[in-house]
C-alpha cells in the first residue's frame, strides 16, 4: 500500500524536527561548553592577579623588616630581616586563601662577577679573577678549564673585540647554529651567563650540600666587598688560598656568638692587606624575592634595595 502525501510530509517533518534538536542541543553544549571555559579562564585571572598581588605585599613587609634595622654598621643572619619568612600560615596545610614567602639575602655576601673587569672596561681586577678561580675549583673544575672560564667571561664584560688566550669573542659566538653577539658589558642577571661559552656545564653542578655556584655569585653593584657575617663558608674559603676550611668554619663559629664589628677577633689571613680590603661587616646592598600565592597561582618577585641614608633606595623590581 502506498503512503499518502500527508503520512510522507509528516516523516520529513518529524526527521527535521528531530535534526533541529541536535542542532540546538550541540548549540547549547557548546555554549554551555565555552561558558564553562571563560568562567575558568576568568577565575585564574582573578586568582593570578591576587597571586601578583600578594607577591608585592611580600617586597612592601620586607622592606618594612629592612626600615626597622637600625643597626648600619653590622648586619648578621641573626637578625630580623635574615628571618623574615612572609605569611606563617602559608606552612599550614588546611590553608586555601593566599599569602606570601620572603626571602632576603645580603647581597655583599656574594662575589660580585662584574668586577672581574675593571671600571675602565678592559682591565682585569686580578683579586676578583682569583677570588673566582678558588671558587670554581671547590666545584671541582680543573685549572686550564678555570683559565677558559674566566677568560671567557672577560670578553664577555670587557668593551673591547679582544679576545683573550682562551677567550671567546664574536667569531665564536657568531659561528654557533644560534649565533649572538658578544655583550661586551656588564652581566644583567647570573643566568646570563649560560650564554658565555663553557659556563652552562659548571652552572648545573651541585655540591652535596645542595649549593649551585649561581647561589653563590652577583651582578649587583655591591663594591666588590664581601660581608663576613653573611657570607658562606665556600665564599670566605675564596678571599685567600691561605683561608681553608677549618678557618672558615672558625669565622662562622665566632660571629654565631656575636657579630663580628671589626677585624679584631678575625684570623690572620683576613687581617692581611690583600684580604682586609676585600672584606666588610655590614651590608649595602639586599635581594628581596617574594613569592605570592593566592588558591592554585603563584607569582613570584624580586626587588634590588642599596641602603642610603635613612631611607632604602629601589635599584630594580621585576615581577614573574
Amino acid at each position: 500500500m502506498k503512503k499518502s502525501n500527508a503520512q510522507r510530509d509528516s516523516g520529513m517533518a518529524l526527521v527535521v524536527s528531530l535534526m533541529i534538536i541536535l542542532l540546538l542541543a550541540v548549540l547549547v553544549h557548546r555554549f554551555t561548553f565555552t561558558s564553562r571555559v571563560q568562567v575558568a579562564a576568568a577565575a585564574n585571572l582573578r586568582d593570578q592577579f591576587q597571586a601578583e598581588c600578594m607577591a608585592l605585599s611580600g617586597l612592601e613587609a620586607a622592606m618594612a623588616v629592612l626600615a626597622m634595622d637600625d643597626t648600619e654598621e653590622v648586619d648578621h643572619l641573626g637578625e630580623p630581616w635574615a628571618l623574615f619568612r612572609g605569611s606563617p600560615e602559608l606552612s599550614l596545610p588546611e590553608t586555601e586563601e593566599g599569602g606570601f614567602l620572603v626571602w632576603i639575602q645580603d647581597e655583599n655576601s656574594k662575589i660580585n662577577l662584574n668586577r672581574i673587569v675593571g671600571k675602565d672596561g678592559t682591565t682585569t681586577d686580578m683579586f676578583i679573577r682569583r677570588q673566582l678561580d678558588r671558587l670554581l675549583s671547590f666545584f671541582g673544575v680543573p685549572s686550564d678549564m678555570r683559565d677558559s672560564l674566566l677568560d671567557c667571561l672577560e670578553d664577555w664584560i670587557d668593551s673591547d673585540d679582544l679576545q683573550k688566550l682562551n677567550g671567546a669573542e664574536d667569531q665564536y659566538y657568531m659561528s654557533l647554529e644560534r649565533p649572538y653577539h658578544a655583550a661586551n658589558r656588564p652581566l644583567r642577571t647570573v643566568g646570563e651567563l649560560y650564554l658565555v661559552k663553557g659556563w652552562q656545564e659548571v652552572l648545573e653542578v651541585k655540591l652535596e650540600s645542595g649549593v649551585k655556584i649561581t647561589d653563590l655569585l652577583t651582578v649587583n653593584p655591591t663594591g666588590g666587598r664581601i660581608n663576613v657575617n653573611t657570607a658562606s663558608a665556600l665564599v670566605l674559603q675564596s678571599l685567600s688560598p691561605e683561608i681553608d676550611d677549618s678557618t672558615a668554619l672558625q669565622v662562622i663559629a665566632l660571629r654565631e656568638e656575636a657579630p663580628l664589628a671589626g677585624p679584631q677577633l678575625l684570623p690572620p689571613p683576613f687581617r692581611r692587606g690583600g684580604v682586609s680590603t676585600h672584606i666588610q661587616f655590614s651590608g649595602s646592598l639586599f635581594l628581596i624575592q617574594s613569592q605570592g600565592l593566592f588558591r592554585r597561582a603563584v607569582s613570584n618577585a624580586q626587588m634590588v634595595v642599596a641602603r642610603g641614608v635613612q631611607q632604602w633606595k629601589v635599584l630594580a623590581r621585576r615581577i614573574e
